[in-house]
């Protein structure tokens, strides 16, 4: 019986080694072995495929580079070689004078101005012939005035003298209002200018000088005498007379190279009695006298507060012309 039990244990106790033996001891099979040409095969594809996108690209830019580079051809050379050169557009030129290139046209002179400005000329100084002056503004001139008869005169001059702006001799005696005028005559009648009713005449009671000037303007006398004023009646034209001494007893025109060195004199002119000779500024605006005797200098001036003094020229000789010295 013991036996028996032992047999069946051992039995038992056999087929339980058994299965734990097949149970402990499991074979695992291994992968099997890759070969190195599939391998080579696998990088050589991966490769393959790297070097297709890089061409692809190094080639779009290449393409996009002569693209832009025709494109800069195209702007830079032939464009421009097609387009037609430019005109000038004369649609807002604007006529030009040459004889007033420097002088441009203005508006029409405010007829409110109540105010006319004192310009100061050169004054010598006492020690030497160095000069103190007050810059003399530039007057601009329009290219044309208002002479309907052609005779020289502008209509306003032929208004302030009596003359008719449409006939070029008024009083008919054969002889054109402008000669009558430069030679001291009265266009309009017989007579001499200064007896016209269209003038008057003014006496400097310190410095002993006369001058005739239109009625219809206004005469002013400031420091001490020293200077006049005429204006027009508005005031926005004058005709200014201011004296000084002639410190060097120069005659004119060494005076006036003394004083303006770099400038050039303009047209000379003198009494018809020899009591004194002068000379124009180059542009005409301002005229410098001397006396005979070499002691003074009367600096005359012709502006205007605003717009175009050339309407005042031929007044502005006939105010010269007609300046005595030493009257009583």
């Amino acid at each position: 019986m013991f036996k028996d039990k032992k047999s069946e244990q051992e039995s038992a106790s056999g087929l339980s080694v058994e299965n734990r033996l097949s149970q402990d001891f499991v074979v695992h099979n291994m992968p099997s072995p890759i070969s190195t040409s599939t391998i080579f095969r696998q990088t050589s594809a991966a490769a393959s495929g790297n070097h297709k996108k890089t061409g692809i690209i190094i080639i779009s830019f290449g393409v996009l580079l002569i693209i832009g580079l025709i494109y800069g051809a195209y702007v830079l050379v032939i464009k421009p070689a097609t387009k037609p050169a430019s005109q000038p557009t004369q649609q807002n030129a604007k006529p030009v004078n040459p004889a007033n290139t420097q002088n441009p046209v203005t508006e029409t002179p405010s007829q409110n101005t109540t105010t006319v400005p004192l310009v100061e000329m050169p004054i010598v100084n006492s020690s030497s012939t160095a000069t103190s002056t007050i810059e003399v503004p530039s007057t601009p001139k329009m290219e044309t005035f208002l002479d309907t008869d052609g005779d020289g005169l502008s209509d306003v001059e032929e208004a302030l003298f009596g003359s008719d702006p449409g006939k070029i001799d008024t009083d008919g005696d054969g002889n054109a209002d402008l000669i009558e005028l430069q030679s001291s005559y009265n266009p309009a009648g017989t007579g001499r200018l200064a007896s016209s009713s269209k003038i008057v005449s003014y006496r400097n009671p310190s410095l002993k000088y006369s001058f005739i000037y239109p009625k219809d303007w206004v005469l002013k006398s400031l420091n001490e005498n020293e200077t006049v004023l005429i204006t027009s009646a508005d005031e926005n034209y004058f005709i200014q007379i201011i004296h000084q001494s002639n410190q060097s007893n120069l005659d004119i025109l060494d005076w006036y190279a003394a004083e303006f060195p770099d400038q050039i004199a303009g047209e000379a002119r003198s009494a018809a009695d020899g009591s004194w000779s002068g000379v124009y500024k180059a542009d005409k605006s301002v005229f410098y006298l001397n006396d005979k005797a070499k002691k003074n200098i009367y600096v005359f001036s012709l502006g205007a507060v605003e717009g175009s003094t050339i309407n005042y020229e031929r007044l502005f000789e006939i105010v010269i012309d007609n300046f005595k010295l030493n009257t009583k």
